[in-house]
């Protein structure tokens, strides 16, 4: 076999990113729709890719990652191989190998799926991973019962007296795979001493943003919040198929003022 008809065959046998991405989307049971809100950009930014017509931008391949559950730098690749077609992911009820496995990861893998763009915490710290969870830690501002908000950044703290309660933020930005999640609760230290946090039980699935919670000091003692400071623990879970985007759910409850 000449040298031509090699390359040529080895060409047939090789995928452009965008096709790539065409198949990992029929895999996956998504829809460019679904893609677009995922990755925040515009529905025709996504039929520019997969046609071939635009190339993946490294800012695009770390969404692509976190959606897809692959490193940024695999879709940083020129091309990909052909491999045999799969049922959708959401019709199987079975997906291909998933990078992490199933249960909650441990701290090597926590470490992997931040480093490699799949799970986005920013700011990471290595040294808030825990044997099977991470530390989040608190941010630079805080609203008191009485809505007064206050700064803590700079070397700054609060005090948090008992039986108050406060609201705050992570001070890490979390984003997740349409196909992970996380629990979340007070950490061990902070629970022994009367300090909890009322948080949701999960992080949805391609949750975006900082995590937002309430505090409260059940105990005796003030305690002082600075900036920084590990607050709550989170669990990352792998789903074993992506769930169904339809956008339901209950309705929110309706917050009122409470009469003087």
């Amino acid at each position: 076999m000449s040298a031509t008809r090699r390359r040529d065959r080895a060409a047939k046998d090789k995928l452009t990113p965008g096709q790539h991405l065409r198949a990992e989307i029929e895999r996956l049971g998504l829809d460019q729709v679904v893609v677009r809100k995922a990755t925040g950009v515009s529905r025709q930014t996504i039929n520019n890719i997969v046609n071939d017509r635009q190339p993946i931008s490294r800012a695009m391949a770390g969404k692509l990652g976190r959606l897809t559950g692959r490193s940024s730098d695999y879709w940083l690749r020129a091309s990909f191989s052909i491999a045999p077609r799969a049922e959708p992911l959401a019709k199987s009820g079975a997906g291909a190998a998933r990078p992490f496995g199933g249960g909650v990861l441990v701290n090597y893998q926590i470490t992997q799926a931040v480093k490699n763009g799949i799970i986005g915490m920013d700011p990471f710290d290595e040294a808030n991973v825990r044997p099977a969870s991470v530390d989040l830690t608190l941010g630079d501002v805080l609203i008191t019962a009485e809505g007064k908000t206050i700064n803590i950044g700079g070397g700054q703290s609060f005090t948090l007296k008992g039986d108050r309660t406060v609201n705050v933020s992570t001070r890490e930005r979390i984003e997740l795979p349409q196909d992970y999640i996380g629990r979340v609760g007070t950490i061990a230290s902070l629970a022994k001493i009367g300090i909890f946090t009322s948080v949701g039980l999960q992080i949805a699935p391609g949750f975006s943003g900082h995590l937002q919670f309430c505090i409260f000091n059940s105990g005796r003692d003030n305690i002082e919040l600075s900036s920084g400071m590990p607050i709550i623990s989170m669990e990352i879970i792998p789903l074993s198929v992506l769930p169904a985007m339809n956008g339901g759910g209950a309705k929110r409850p309706r917050r009122t003022r409470r009469r003087p």
